[in-house]
């Protein structure tokens, strides 16, 4: 019996620390509280051929970006379905399906392939990375909503672009065996290409939210 009691009250008291945590990291220290926002499953249109989900990757790197600012309390580690299309002129839908929110964050993937870097040439019909270096081309759709009112805001609405240059006298990468979420992967092209991307997508995201949040 003194078991079950120890635990019951074990479960209580981390149950009431996870919970205090969670509405601490909502404020400021001054008290201020901090947007609430939430970034949904990023739509991937791309025809990229990857072992994991680039949806996953960029979306879950860039919430943990955001909520490490430590300027943003981001919904983390849940998933945010929806059928409907973000990026249209219909957002009735949207205080619907995010009731617990001031902000939401839509991404698209509309562009990541590799190109060959070639200055002032023809593209050849077949190439391999041995043979020409690369760019990793890559382009993400932005959509930030503010939904505090009676009818949803946009704050931010634009295509982000960048391009990583892989020269080809580096290794080819197999990402079948450096998958995302090692350390090897970290280190490798694509890993810094999505590191140095997402970072940038994070820093336009954050600072059009406190903008908002201000007014």
């Amino acid at each position: 019996m003194r078991s079950y009691i120890s635990l019951f009250l074990l479960s209580v008291f981390s149950f009431s620390c996870s919970r205090t945590s969670d509405e601490v990291s909502r404020f400021h220290e001054d008290g201020r509280a901090k947007p609430v926002i939430v970034v949904a499953s990023m739509i991937d249109t791309t025809s990229f051929e990857c072992p994991w989900s680039l949806s996953e990757e960029i979306t879950s790197t860039l919430t943990a970006q955001i909520s490490q600012t430590g300027k943003i309390f981001v919904h983390a580690n849940a998933e945010f379905p929806f059928v409907e299309n973000p990026f249209g002129n219909d957002l009735s839908w949207i205080k619907r399906e995010f009731q617990n929110e001031e902000f939401v964050v839509f991404l698209e993937l509309v562009e990541h392939q590799n190109k060959p870097a070639l200055k002032g040439k023809r593209e050849p019909a077949n190439y391999s990375p041995q043979e020409v270096s690369t760019n990793l081309n890559m382009s993400v759709r932005i959509r930030v909503l503010d939904i505090r009112s009676a009818q949803p805001k946009i704050v931010l609405q634009e295509i982000v672009r960048d391009s990583y240059y892989i020269p080809k006298t580096l290794i080819p990468t197999d990402y079948n065996t450096v998958v995302w979420g090692s350390d090897e992967y970290r280190k490798s092209p694509m890993g810094i290409a999505h590191a140095q991307f997402i970072q940038e997508i994070a820093t336009r995201v954050t600072d059009y939210i406190l903008l908002a949040k201000s007014r």
